[in-house]
């Protein structure tokens, strides 16, 4: 399990009554137990994973809880269910309970990945346990079992039960054994004397008490404690943590182990089975409550050091006796715990509960599951206790399994004293010792918790009553009848195979690579046999077949094989053959090596090593003239050209684990001169008269020391052209030029290549500058007059401004803009033609851009368009002082007008019909870019923004001459003037301080009688 530390406020937990299972001092009404496996608020044992609502999975007493605590601790149970299946095949103890512990963990680490993850990101306290796929979670929500709750792979959520221990009657009190008298009925009645007798006292088993804890120091188990010279580490769990040895507060678990293998002082042994050894786990130190019996049930798979680490499955008992449980239920509880156990060998013992005088249907759970072997108790007449639980149990299920002396039972109590007590707690223990008793009398019993439950069910004394239902020999009252241990052990002799001999190891030898045989001698009656290989005694994962090939691992080692045996009506038997001799170094399969290519110098050459044996691992040596190389210890080699004319070979040597290693040397090889790997050059640059062309040489194989170049014109070498560069001669127009690359280099052979050649081109015949035509002053076009080129190219053009290139210029044509202003323009004409150099050609620079030129003259009324009319567009006059009245209009209607002071801005539109303007003087067409814009306005004025004015955020301090009024400012959408404000962002009026913001939406800004400066 994986606990968390951090908190959240604490809540209460629900409450159920679980119970340490001695007589009760008050009982309560049975329920029906009816299966559907019903859990205490409803819930099922369905392990599917679906798509459920959230809502669906929170039981009944869980929402419960949550109502009435608010935050609480919970249960989420997942899915995921493990396949154990395995485990059963598994001889050996430690290889069975590590695969059983390993399936758990990687079951419930799969299912609650996701819920981890969110637990994490959360913050919530919780704990993951994996002997049952579920986690408890700390101080939560129902908000938070719902999220959590939406993973498919929890199946339900349900609440956290706390359990009170029931005090057992005390029927007698003494001191010492002697004091107690001779109330060890339970000896005899099972017949565990007699077992004492034959020499079988439980030596070599290990029992575990789930239960309150063990005294320790009490003198009657003090001998047995597993951990007596060890310590606590791997021999005692204590569930509320803080101590290293075992101890009992309450006193119910000294006297259940007690009566497992309790010694005595002289009299009869109080124990049944007094030479096995035990450990503990107290999950019901203070109340059984449900995580400390996980937590326990736990840590009973792979027992650890007392600081929860170095779990070791092969620590766990083989019988754990459970004198606990829930009255009236068939509540599935801890069945997850009980199946692993079954698992991994462990047989475990359940008390049936103490509600016999409520009649039938009284067994408890988690006795009363059908999974679980239950215990009801008789008394020293031989009597069933009237306070045994009657079944049925699960599903109808035959409960108790068993019936074993349960009724004033004298065993330890805490502090070194014996008492007599009267349960099933008193009886469940019975058979858990005769389980050690009968494991020890029979070694291939170990493990098998089925068959040995049949030899208990076959062997038990029948007792007729079926007042609760069953049979003579099988009831609700008594289970199978009265446990005799030494029946049992009499039945597994009477079921033991005739002749089992012991198999043997056949086979040439026990050598790596050798095949072993397992020879089974003929077994009476005949059997069937599986086979599990063994190295040094441990099981060989994967090993289970009649041969088995020793591989590298096992050199050194001796190799054995258990064979068990299995036949109808005999018990399974397990038989292993003597050890083999040490497993020799096997003998590696060998081939010379052989070197390919063909040997040249500068040639990368491969060891190629042959049909070796399979998983060989090689190492490399090349030899030169019988001479080690140094350094060319790899499996390629290249040559240099000192080992030209020289024999070269190869050494490998081959290992492998278990072999013995093997080297072997190629058949020598003479190096021959190497040859170049070398590409075509190429050409790169202009291939025109004047110009100067470079080779590119790609690099050679191996590498040239040396790189010489010879230009060639259609042929022919050129004189003194033996550079990487080259200029083309004028003359050369129209001819081929290639270029010969040689590369030379010790020990290989020179080569020389040539590249593809490359036409020169011809030059124009007749290539004239351009010339500019029209006026270079803003608003005019100029063109580009090419004049007549011999023969006819293609033409680009890019225009200039002071020799800067003016983007998107690039057309024979050009219509001067306003940042041209006062710059002289050139044009750059570029001429193609297939076959001809490229030729470019410059015409310009004009003198100085000048401003444009006033297109309405004067003030006056102006037809728009047509021929001699004003032209569509914007334009701007200074009006200076006067008040500059314009308008613009339509045959019928005046479509907009402007009155005002200083700079004017006026649009005429194409579908206008006339344009007038009175005090306006005259309006020169606007043309943006020609000056940096401003950031302070005059008082009056319009001004075009992001060319005469920076848009941003502007300030007035008020009106310049307050006698005339108010300012007045507006925003402009448009410059149309129109009468009814459509082509206004905003305009206002102000007397004092004002901000306004001049917008990217806006065109313009109006002003008059105040000053506006930039501020933002």
């Amino acid at each position: 399990m994986h606990p968390r530390t951090r908190r959240l406020t604490r809540g209460l937990a629900a409450a159920t009554t679980f119970a340490l299972l001695a007589v009760p001092a008050a009982a309560v009404a049975a329920p029906d137990p009816a299966d559907g496996t019903p859990s205490s608020d409803g819930a099922t044992t369905q392990r599917v994973p679906a798509v459920r609502d959230p809502q669906d999975k929170i039981t009944a007493a869980a929402t419960k809880a949550f109502r009435a605590e608010g935050e609480t601790d919970f249960w989420l149970r997942f899915a995921g269910e493990p396949d154990l299946a395995a485990a059963e095949g598994i001889t050996a103890w430690s290889e069975r309970g590590e695969h059983v512990v390993r399936t758990l963990q990687e079951t419930a680490k799969a299912s609650q990945e996701k819920a981890i993850a969110a637990l994490e990101e959360s913050g919530a306290a919780y704990t993951s346990f994996w002997a049952t796929n579920a986690i408890l979670v700390e101080d939560g929500s129902l908000d938070d079992a719902l999220e959590l709750a939406a993973d498919v792979q929890v199946l339900e959520v349900r609440p956290t039960t706390r359990h009170v221990v029931d005090e057992p009657v005390s029927t007698d009190e003494a001191a010492t054994a002697a004091a107690a008298g001779s109330s060890t009925y339970g000896i005899t009645s099972i017949n565990a004397d007699d077992m004492w007798a034959a020499g079988f006292t439980g030596e070599g088993i290990v029992v575990a008490g789930l239960d309150s804890g063990v005294d320790r120091f009490h003198p009657a188990l003090a001998a047995q404690y597993r951990g007596r010279t060890t310590g606590g580490g791997y021999n005692w769990f204590d569930a509320l943590g803080g101590t290293s040895s075992p101890y009992d507060a309450d006193g119910h678990g000294t006297h259940t182990m007690g009566t497992m293998v309790g010694t005595d002082d002289g009299a009869m042994n109080i124990g049944v089975a007094p030479g096995a050894e035990w450990i503990a786990a107290n999950g019901c130190a203070e109340d059984c409550a449900d995580a400390t019996l996980i937590a326990s049930g736990q840590w009973l798979l792979a027992p650890t050091r007392l600081d929860g680490t170095g779990a070791d499955p092969a620590m766990r008992p083989h019988v754990v006796n459970n004198s606990w449980g829930l009255s009236f239920s068939t509540d599935p509880f801890m069945e997850d715990v009980i199946a692993a156990w079954e698992a991994a060998g462990i047989f475990s013992t359940w008390a049936n509960g103490n509600e016999g005088e409520f009649g039938c249907d009284s067994s408890g759970s988690p006795g009363s599951r059908a999974l679980s072997y239950s215990v009801g108790a008789y008394t020293p007449s031989g009597a069933i206790a009237p306070w045994s639980s009657r079944g049925p149990g699960q599903s109808g299920t035959v409960k108790p399994d068993i019936a074993a002396p349960g009724g004033t039972v004298r065993s330890a109590v805490p502090g070194g004293g014996y008492e007599q007590w009267s349960g099933t707690s008193m009886a469940a223990p019975h058979v858990a010792g005769a389980v050690a008793l009968l494991w020890e009398a029979v070694p291939e019993l170990v493990g098998d918790v089925a068959r040995t439950r049949a030899l208990l069910d076959e062997s038990a004394v029948d007792v007729r009553d079926t007042s609760c239902g069953g049979t003579t020999d099988d009831n609700n009252v008594w289970g199978e009848g009265r446990l005799d241990v030494l029946a049992a052990w009499e039945l597994a002799q009477e079921q033991a195979f005739d002749a089992a001999p012991e198999p043997t190891v056949t086979g040439d030898e026990a050598k790596v690579g050798v095949t072993l045989t397992a020879s089974v001698p003929a077994w009476t009656p005949a059997a069937s046999f599986t086979y599990q290989w063994r190295k040094d005694g441990e099981m060989i994962s994967g090993a289970t077949g009649q041969t088995y090939r020793p591989r590298g691992a096992d050199a050194g080692a001796t190799i054995s094989v258990t064979v068990v045996g299995t036949a109808s009506g005999r018990t399974p038997t397990a038989r292993t053959s003597a050890e083999t001799a040490e497993v020799a170094p096997g003998v590696m399969t060998a081939a010379n090596p052989t070197i390919s290519p063909t040997a040249k110098v500068g040639t990368t050459l491969y060891a190629k090593s042959g049909t070796w044996t399979s998983g060989t691992r090689f190492t490399y040596q090349w030899f030169s003239n019988g001479a080690p190389i140094s350094g060319a210890t790899g499996f390629t080699f290249v040559p240099t050209s000192v080992h030209r004319g020289k024999p070269l070979t190869v050494t490998i040597t081959g290992t492998r684990q278990g072999y013995v290693s093997e080297s072997r040397t190629s058949a020598p090889v003479t190096v021959a001169y190497g040859t170049f790997s070398m590409p075509a050059p190429r050409i790169t640059g202009m291939s025109s008269p004047g110009a100067t062309v470079r080779v590119v040489a790609p690099p050679a194989t191996p590498a040239r020391t040396t790189t010489t170049y010879q230009w060639k014109v259609d042929g022919k070498k050129i004189s003194g052209a033996t550079g990487a560069t080259f200029k083309i001669p004028t003359s050369y127009d129209g001819r081929k030029l290639t270029v010969t690359v040689t590369g030379k280099r010790p020990g290989i052979s020179t080569k020389s290549v040539t590249s593809a050649h490359s036409t020169v081109a011809k030059k124009f015949s007749s290539s004239p500058s351009p010339k500019i035509t029209g006026t270079a002053r803003v608003g005019s076009k100029l063109t580009a007059k090419v004049g007549t080129w011999s023969p006819k190219p293609a033409f680009t053009y890019q225009w200039f401004a002071d020799s800067v290139p003016i983007s998107g210029a690039t057309s024979s044509t050009y219509s001067v803009k306003g940042p041209q202003l006062g710059k002289k323009i050139s044009v750059v004409v570029t001429a193609r033609k297939y076959g001809y150099a490229t030729a470019v050609r410059t015409g310009g620079p004009t003198a100085a851009v000048a401003k444009p030129v006033t297109t309405i003259p004067a003030d006056d009324g102006y037809l728009v368009g047509g021929k001699g009319g004003v032209p569509a567009g914007t334009y701007v006059a200074s009006a200076g002082s006067r008040t500059c009245i314009w308008e613009r209009g339509s045959e019928d209607d005046v479509l907009g007008f402007d009155i005002g002071s200083g700079q004017r801005v006026a649009s005429v539109k194409s579908g206008d019909y006339y344009f007038f303007s009175l005090d306006c003087g005259r309006w020169t067409k606007f043309f943006g870019g020609m000056k940096a814009p401003a950031l302070r306005t005059a008082a009056n004025g319009v001004y075009v923004l992001g060319d005469q004015l920076q848009r941003g955020v502007y300030m007035t301090n008020g009106p310049t001459k307050p006698e005339n009024g108010p300012c007045y400012y507006a925003v402009i959408k448009e410059f149309t003037g129109s009468p009814d404000g459509k082509n206004l962002v905003t305009s206002g009026s102000v007397t004092d301080a004002r901000t306004v913001t001049l917008p990217s939406t806006a065109k313009g800004f109006e002003t008059a009688n105040c000053v506006w400066q930039r501020v933002g």
